[in-house]
């Protein structure tokens, strides 16, 4: 299994638009790994997480084919995790040979609202290629080789927003925001459901802001989350647990959050220099991360290495 990191910041981007703040001035003077899109994540070549604004940015910048993507898992309707501009472009005049034929959406009722929106914008145009799945709370479903469940986030209280597991080949991603502190009802699913992890990707919005646990964490907090997680034998010592959706409002630019995660035993993870996105895959032997900025796609089944 392959997980990509597309984009790793909050909703306002970093730096944020129309922003001059220190922490924005300072990420725009360094350039680089401080230079954030929004967040999302593609899993091999085939499964989005999110379908942001961004998502064309991350098309061109990373060379990727769209048309092979079969499924994307929406976390909520926050604006920055889901706004499907481009849906109505997907066949018809607008796309050739594509490379499937469907790509299924899923998510809660308000993300599906958000997607008819956007698709009926342009009524002259039929939508072709499409689905979606509505998901309830605790609902696992089959995508292809993979198997998805939706847990309650503490994040929007006016929806159903989710977190997930991914499963596919005997490896487990736990996609861990946008989350506060998850809540009762998600803990008692895992006590009773524990699947170990062999990646977890921790909410990091509130960065190094002490305190925070409601809509989503920072280090102090991530540290707590991943602490109830091993007491459920969901994380062990060969979990890669890394932190992600960064916001200027947290204050530590890439050179700061850095040394600060990786001394509370976290993977920060960043675009290598040049780079557009940070991949990697895991093989369970988290040493191997330890310590690294990867920007790498390692073969899980041979352990060679790709790309770097």
């Amino acid at each position: 299994m392959k997980f990509t990191y597309l984009g790793t910041a909050a909703a306002e981007g970093w730096p944020a638009v129309f922003c001059n703040c220190e922490h924005c001035l300072r990420a725009k003077k360094a350039g680089g790994r401080n230079l954030r899109t929004r967040s999302q994540a593609l899993v091999n070549n085939d499964l989005l997480i999110d379908f942001p604004g961004d998502t064309f940015a991350h098309m061109l910048a990373n060379g990727l084919d769209l048309s092979a993507v079969k499924y994307c898992f929406v976390t909520h309707s926050h604006s920055d995790h889901f706004i499907p501009v481009d849906v109505g472009y997907r066949g018809g005049c607008y796309a050739h040979e594509m490379t499937e034929p469907t790509l299924t959406f899923f998510g809660n009722e308000k993300v599906k609202n958000k997607f008819e929106y956007f698709g009926n914008a342009y009524p002259e145009d039929e939508l072709i290629g499409y689905d979606f799945r509505v998901l309830e709370p605790f609902e696992t479903v089959t995508a292809g080789d993979y198997r998805v469940t939706a847990l309650p986030a503490c994040h929007k209280p006016d929806e159903k927003a989710f977190v997930y597991i991914i499963q596919q080949g005997g490896k487990t991603i736990y996609y861990l925001h946008d989350t506060g502190m998850l809540p009762d009802e998600t803990f008692e699913y895992l006590q009773k459901n524990p699947v170990r992890a062999d990646f977890i990707s921790f909410d990091c919005t509130y960065g190094g802001i002490t305190g925070q646990t409601w809509g989503h964490l920072g280090l102090d907090t991530d540290v707590l989350l991943r602490e109830r997680l091993s007491q459920l034998g969901i994380a062990d010592v060969n979990t890669v647990c890394c932190v992600n959706h960064f916001s200027h409002n947290g204050g530590l630019i890439y050179d700061e959050m850095r040394p600060a995660a990786e001394k509370l035993g976290f993977l920060r993870f960043a675009p290598a220099d040049g780079a557009k996105s940070a991949s990697f895959c895991f093989t369970g032997q988290a040493r191997g991360f330890a310590g690294r900025e990867i920007s790498c796609v390692i073969d899980i089944g041979t352990g060679t290495k790709i790309r770097e």
